[in-house]
């Protein structure tokens, strides 16, 4: 057989093989090798095909012709590593690969090959060095561009890898998975912001990929955006029905937005695909809580308890729930149980201080509060509630620099304004304007507006931003501007939130600003009220039984109608209702009492109209809501009627309080136990319709 027709076949032969015809490929290299045993090509081919057939040995074989041929025979080595690589004889295949790339040092295609392999054996930095040697030479290999992003990313270089896939997906925006890719080294640093629309363009892609949906469920959970999150894990979960951590995702997404009656439906069909699965059986108990289905609560801690009796995330489940039931030694047991379980399990300790100061017990409560913030110091909502522990105690300075921890707390800022320019620090304002504002309830704008006296000393312009119910009243403030929420607010050039007044102004218990009146009513709507109550010579006093139902310690401040009024009904006294919000069952206890109760709620319009209301009568008696502070802002005697352990700004052991010279508590002596509360309240008002006026007021400031 002549050359030429050697070199005929060969090109036949490779043509049949480049079309992935085999068999004649094979037929031809046998006729050329029956000629002439040593022809390189047709070895080389013959080894190609015997590799490509699984015939391992007969490559090895053919490939060993070649190199004893020429050991040089770059191609060969290609070839080699090539099979050895399919055969997991890693080490082999990078030597292979070297080879080739040693002899072929321009040779784009060889050194991606050897990066490869060397990626392979985890030899990151040998296989980036390889990978920009194969982009050096021929900037469009893609899948080269892709390997080298992931070299960067396993080396702990996330922002090369980054540029890596940025680069690629410039030269193709199309490219499969690296979109995904993106999105994840995106996340892997936090930048969220950013990973969500790279997340969104690899799911244009695929948007039946139900891990991508994870993925970005995961992303806009950590950036707080649970609902959008429970989009992503709900759509996960319908594309792979069988995968209980999507269920399970999905659940904490959607208690985390607030929704838990969704998030029991989760939770339960996790617990069917996971039934031993504890996290979601105490996270199902959560949100039966949330839905007020305390049995089931109960049974689905119960269950997971069962299954592991030292998970202490259920054990504090229980005695949220505990507490709930107001059973409050069980949860103060419950709570103990779960610490005992897992020592260093901050929300555990966080949760027992909090049933301890139910329970009364504060010095406990203190210490309990102490190792929670020492465990979880960034835990925002641990460490608010320490700041309730310290301010309790009277440790005002450092109680109301651990309170703007509050500002953290999802649920607590859900509707906290929120504003760019820069907080103010105390220093002299110099005509600059500041904005102070409202963040929390209406009780805390009238408790702390008492310090807009003191700013108006630093040299400043000031705008006060209240809440719309409040604005009326507080426009009687000298040199202020007040704005309701909601309204335009004019240029300002400094920002803070009431209550960091203190903080700033580093209040201490002998401190506070406590000269009363710091609000005053309208003196016509005063004396229009006046008009109104008459002129009899009954102790005129104003009742407030029940606060906010939506506040969370509503169950133990707030009283019913039947249990309070008629307790309080006492000859020489007229009451009158000053309850806005009368609960359904209050009003048969109402029409019961018949003249004894007036009820003025539907003439008050406004806290202004309330605060007229207020000045003309002699007495408020309040459980602890607004009002309370309104009277004490007026300078208006006032008792409140506390529960055992509550709220810090009463502090602790007192009956009287440093905020409000006119006010006198009255305080439970055990929880929720409001008779004897009342069996006083009843015996002093009496006394002072017996000519005992002093009683009207507290004796003495005590210490705390």
């Amino acid at each position: 057989m002549g050359a030429v027709s050697v070199e005929r076949l060969l090109i036949e032969a490779a043509d049949h093989y480049n079309a992935g015809r085999a068999g004649p490929a094979r037929v031809l290299c046998g006729d050329i090798l029956d000629a002439a045993p040593a022809h390189l090509p047709a070895l080389h081919l013959s080894a190609i095909l015997a590799f490509a057939d699984g015939r391992m040995a007969d490559g090895a074989e053919l490939l060993a012709r070649v190199f004893a041929r020429d050991p040089n025979h770059a191609p060969a080595y290609v070839t080699l590593g090539d099979a050895l690589a399919v055969k997991g004889e890693r080490e082999g295949a990078a030597d292979g690969f070297a080879r080739a790339a040693a002899l072929r040092p321009h040779d784009a295609a060889v050194h991606s090959k050897l990066g490869s392999a060397l990626l392979e054996l985890a030899r990151f930095t040998e296989a980036e060095a390889a990978y920009r040697h194969a982009l050096a030479l021929d900037p469009a290999l893609l899948r080269t561009r892709w390997n080298l992003a992931l070299a960067l990313n396993r080396q702990g270089r996330p922002a090369e890898a980054e540029a890596a896939y940025r680069e690629l997906l410039a030269r193709d925006p199309s490219y499969a998975g690296a979109w995904r890719a993106l999105a994840h080294v995106l996340a892997d640093q936090a930048r969220y912001d950013e990973a969500v629309p790279a997340y969104l363009h690899a799911l244009a892609a695929q948007p039946a990929d139900a891990g991508l949906h994870l993925a970005l469920g995961d992303v806009l959970y950590k950036q707080r955006a649970y609902a959008d999150a429970a989009i992503h894990y709900r759509r996960a979960g319908e594309l792979t029905p069988g995968d209980a951590n999507a269920a399970r995702l999905l659940g904490h997404a959607l208690h985390e937005a607030g929704r838990p009656a969704e998030a029991v439906e989760a939770y339960r069909r996790a617990a069917m695909l996971a039934p031993t699965d504890v996290v979601v059986l105490s996270n199902l108990a959560a949100c039966l809580c949330g839905t007020g289905h305390l049995d089931a609560a109960i049974a689905a801690c119960e269950h997971a308890l069962a299954l592991q009796p030292d998970h202490a995330p259920a054990h504090t489940n229980l005695g949220i729930i505990h507490e709930m039931r107001g059973e409050i030694d069980e949860a103060v047991a419950a709570h103990r149980r779960a610490i005992a379980a897992d020592p260093v399990y901050a929300k555990g300790h966080a949760n027992l201080a909090v049933a301890l100061r139910n329970a009364g017990d504060i010095d406990a409560a203190l210490a309990a509060s102490h190792t929670a913030v020492a465990l979880a110091p960034d835990n925002a909502l641990a460490r608010y509630n320490h700041s309730h522990f310290l301010l309790m105690c009277g440790d005002l300075v450092n109680g109301f620099a651990e309170h703007r921890w509050g500002r953290d707390c999802p649920d607590l800022s859900a509707g906290m304004p929120r504003f760019d320019m820069p907080e103010w620090q105390g220093e002299p304002l110099g005509g600059r304007t500041l904005l102070l504002f409202a963040e929390y309830g209406i009780g805390d704008a009238l408790q702390f507006v008492r310090y807009v006296d003191r700013v108006k000393t630093m040299g400043g312009n000031i705008v006060l931003q209240v809440q719309p119910a409040i604005a009326p009243l507080l426009r009687s403030l000298a040199g202020v501007r007040v704005v309701a929420r909601g309204e335009p607010l004019p240029p300002f050039d400094l920002q803070l939130p009431l209550m960091d007044l203190p903080r700033i102004f580093g209040t201490t218990l002998e401190t506070i600003p406590a000269d009363v009146p710091y609000l005053a009513a309208d003196p016509i709507k005063v004396a229009a009220w006046r008009n109104v109550l008459g002129h009899a010579p009954q102790l005129k006093v104003g009742m407030v039984w029940a606060g906010n139902p939506r506040h969370k310690g509503d169950r133990q401040r707030s009283l019913a109608a039947r249990d309070v009024l008629p307790r309080l009904v006492t000859p020489g006294v007229q009451l009158y209702s000053l309850q806005k919000e009368p609960r359904p069952d209050d009003a048969p206890a109402l029409a019961d009492l018949g003249s004894d109760v007036v009820d003025l709620a539907p003439l008050l319009g406004d806290f202004a109209e309330t605060a007229a209301a207020v000045a003309a009568l002699d007495l408020v008696i309040s459980v602890d809501t607004s009002v309370a502070h309104l009277a004490g802002a007026l300078a208006k005697p006032v008792w409140v009627l506390l529960p055992y352990a509550l709220d810090w700004r009463w502090l602790r052991d007192r009956a009287d309080t440093p905020w409000y010279p006119t006010m006198r508590l009255f305080r439970q002596e055990r929880p929720m136990a409001w008779d004897s509360v009342l069996a006083r309240t009843a015996a002093d008002l009496a006394r002072v319709v017996a000519g005992e006026r002093e009683l009207l007021l507290p004796v003495a400031m005590d210490a705390c």
